[in-house]
């Protein structure tokens, strides 16, 4: 199916990993250790995203044990479900990004649109699943982490 018909919701990640409220810079740092992860995506109980913290973010954190959730933000780093896969792909180059959250209309996370480092297409959650048991490419599949 064309890019430009394709909406964020028919190609993100649907299962992305999930950190909750309470999580540190520390544990941040931690998920970061994996060169494949780009964003952390914090969330609320009942399933709100609440913060996208990338790397920067915490680079000059000297408070291990803070909360990571104030040090990240939401602005430039979503997308609703119903975006243009092309918007997407163009908003997210122009930013030297590879990750933006898809998120719905009252701000729950539904899942994770993943670039590839290729920037042919965005990892699908098969490509994720291939990766994981070291069964694909990983220059075909990208970044295809699960963020």
């Amino acid at each position: 199916m064309d890019e430009v018909v394709r909406t964020a919701g028919e190609a993100m990640l649907t299962t992305p990993v999930r950190h909750p409220l309470s999580v540190t810079v520390r544990e941040i740092r931690d998920f970061f250790r994996d060169d494949h992860v780009h964003a952390a995506l914090i969330v609320s109980p009942a399933g709100y995203l609440e913060s996208v913290v990338e790397r920067g973010d915490i680079a000059g954190c000297q408070a291990p044990d803070a909360a990571a959730a104030p040090l990240g933000r939401l602005a430039d780093r979503t997308v609703p479900t119903g975006a243009s896969l092309a918007d997407v792909r163009q908003a997210l180059t122009a930013t030297g990004r590879r990750r933006a959250a898809v998120t719905s209309a009252d701000g729950r996370l539904l899942g994770l649109l993943c670039l590839k480092v290729s920037r042919t297409g965005f990892c699908s959650d098969q490509d994720v699943r291939a990766r994981a048991l070291g069964e694909a490419d990983p220059a075909a599949v990208g970044s295809a982490a699960i963020d």
